[in-house]
């Protein structure tokens, strides 16, 4: 491995429940010299978040299934980035998963 990679695996990473229906598994967790973090989220048919206002950006792509956002849907390989002030309503009517990118922290 070249200086200054790091690798890791979602299969190694801790699931944890967000609620009932949302897991997520964090792959990268922030740092006092990175403050990104990366996780997959899985929505279970259903499964809604409610309003998710960020006040920093966040970048989610959809690697499996349909993503709602309460005004639309996102299909495989959809890349849906949020700015800071943004308002969304994550969901999925029958499943999904996402690779939420944080790059300056939650």
């Amino acid at each position: 491995m070249p200086a200054g990679f790091t690798v890791t695996s979602l299969a190694e990473a801790a699931q944890m429940q967000v609620n009932d229906k949302i897991t997520a598994r964090v792959v990268k967790q922030e740092s006092p010299e990175d403050p990104s973090v990366i996780m997959e989220l899985t929505f279970a048919p259903g499964a809604a978040f409610g309003e998710d206002a960020h006040r920093l950006p966040e970048i989610l792509i959809v690697t499996d299934g349909v993503f709602g956002d309460g005004t639309a849907e996102y299909g495989v390989g959809s890349v849906i980035i949020g700015t800071p002030g943004s308002v969304h309503f994550p969901q999925s009517k029958d499943g999904c998963t996402v690779l939420a990118f944080h790059p300056v922290g939650l």
